[in-house]
This record gives structure tokens, C-alpha cells and sequence, in this order.
């Protein structure tokens, strides 16, 4: 491998990672600040799609490494799920299906299936992750 790539990898593969990281902690209600931010996000599922995205990249970049040692069924095979993985990203990140939303988002939207407010809003509303990225957003304190 040629230095540039490892100095790529290098500065790459980890801001994947808080990506991928943030959109788990988007989709879970650890951070929900983002949600109705449209001042910061022009999408409004854009966070749920960075752990889409971050995780299909991820996978494209173990195929890679893999490709040295593995013969091609296994890359081809990493590589689809990777494309899959992008496919999901794209779709979440221009109009994301209901059901692949959390609970608390469609809470937060009013869907009817949703009648009891969930306990994620609750529970991580003082987070240090929510404090933290409320700040870089921009966004108000709100209640929800």
C-alpha cells in the first residue's frame, strides 16, 4: 500500500466513525436535538442517514483490506451488502420510510401509532451528548 492511502485511511476511517457513532446515538435518543433543527440539517433524517452511510463506507473499506487476503466471493459479497447499505442511506436521507424511523421521532412527528410519549426523551435530555450538540447546532434549548 502506498503512503497516501494509509495517510487517507488514516484521516478517513475516523471521522466514519464519530459518524457512524452519532447516527447510533441519534437513532437510539441519546441525541434528539437534532430533530426539527432546520437551521443545521437541510434533510431532516440527515443524521439517521450518516449511520447508514458512515457504515456502508466502513464495509466498502474491510472489503478493501479483505481483498488482500480473501479470495473475490467474500468482497463481492462484502461489496453488495456495502451497496445495499448505500442504497438504505440514500433512501433514508431524501424521504425516510415510517418504519425505519424510531419510535421517538414518530412521536415527535404525530404519528398515530404513537400515543405515549417515549422515555428516551426523558431519560437523555440532559445528556452530555445532547448538551454538546445542541451547541454546535445552534438549536435553543426547546422542550419537547
Amino acid at each position: 500500500m502506498s503512503l497516501r492511502i494509509i495517510v487517507a485511511a488514516a484521516v478517513f476511517l475516523p471521522i466514519l466513525a464519530v459518524i457512524l457513532l452519532l447516527g447510533i446515538a441519534a437513532y437510539r435518543g441519546r441525541w434528539h436535538s437534532w430533530h426539527g433543527n432546520d437551521g443545521f440539517f437541510r434533510w431532516p433524517y440527515a443524521p439517521l442517514a450518516g449511520a447508514w452511510f458512515a457504515s456502508s463506507m466502513l464495509l466498502i473499506t474491510a472489503a478493501l483490506l479483505v481483498a488482500t487476503v480473501v479470495p473475490g466471493v467474500v468482497v463481492a459479497v462484502m461489496l453488495a451488502i456495502a451497496f445495499l447499505l448505500l442504497l438504505v442511506s440514500i433512501v433514508v436521507y431524501v424521504h425516510s420510510p415510517r418504519w425505519l424511523l424510531p419510535g421517538y421521532v414518530r412521536w415527535l412527528d404525530g404519528d398515530a401509532g404513537f400515543t405515549e410519549r417515549p422515555a428516551c426523551l426523558d431519560a437523555y435530555r440532559n445528556s452530555r451528548l445532547n448538551r454538546v450538540m445542541r451547541k454546535l447546532t445552534l438549536d435553543p434549548r426547546r422542550e419537547f
